[in-house]
């Protein structure tokens, strides 16, 4: 076992159950300083004290055997992050896309009296008039044409299979919004912790130096 996890054992030992070591939140430890005053100081080493408590006790609660598994752990939180942040941006993406594609459809759509209206005209003097009496809808008409062609939309989804594609997708925005708080959550939980213990072995290797020298 590394000298790591023997410290951590020693801490583990030394850890009093005056020291309330349950408790939802974990801050960081802070720099104990003199510069602050007396009062501050002793408040830092009191509150120090509690902290390393709490970050050992969650150790014990994670299972974790050394720091090194602890920053392992850290690592891999992390990357599941990351990984579903990208999955969030990915669905947010298809969202939005999947919301500018049915606004077209639906204006698309909204044009089809015009389109046939125009189509039963027999010269291109009566639509070449009636294009130009009804220019607003034709350059609707003429932008969403171009919209699906862009995209290589050769087949127009109706507006219902595209709203249940829409509420699909923002369930899972929403499942993902959650995931993402709670991995976030993880990563500063198991960050804090992680400071937390490395400061708290900083300070027993030096105890440790001072005491042999």
């Amino acid at each position: 076992m590394s000298s790591h996890s023997s410290i951590l054992e020693r801490l583990q030992t030394a850890k009093t159950s005056k020291i309330d070591t349950y408790h939802d939140s974990i801050s960081r430890m802070v720099d104990v300083t003199s510069e602050k005053g007396a009062g501050f100081e002793h408040w830092a080493k009191v509150f120090n004290l509690k902290q390393s408590a709490k970050s050992v006790a969650e150790l014990e609660r994670y299972g974790f055997r050394s720091l090194e598994e602890l920053q392992n752990a850290l690592v891999i939180a992390k990357t599941e992050e990351n990984d579903c942040r990208e999955n969030l941006k990915a669905v947010e993406t298809e969202l939005r896309d999947k919301k500018e594609l049915q606004k077209r459809v639906l204006a698309y759509a909204n044009t089809k009296p015009i389109r046939e209206e125009y189509r039963a005209l027999k010269s291109d003097k009566a639509r070449a008039k009636f294009r130009e009496k009804h220019e607003s809808e034709f350059i609707i008409m003429d932008s969403a044409k171009r919209y699906f062609t862009e995209h290589g939309i050769t087949k127009i989804p109706s507006y219902k299979t595209l709203q249940a594609e829409i509420e699909k997708l923002t369930s899972q925005q929403n499942e993902l919004y959650e995931e993402l708080h709670e991995k976030r959550d993880e990563v500063k939980r198991l960050q804090t912790i992680t400071d937390n213990i490395q400061k708290t072995v900083g300070q027993e290797n030096q105890r440790r130096n001072e005491y042999e020298i």
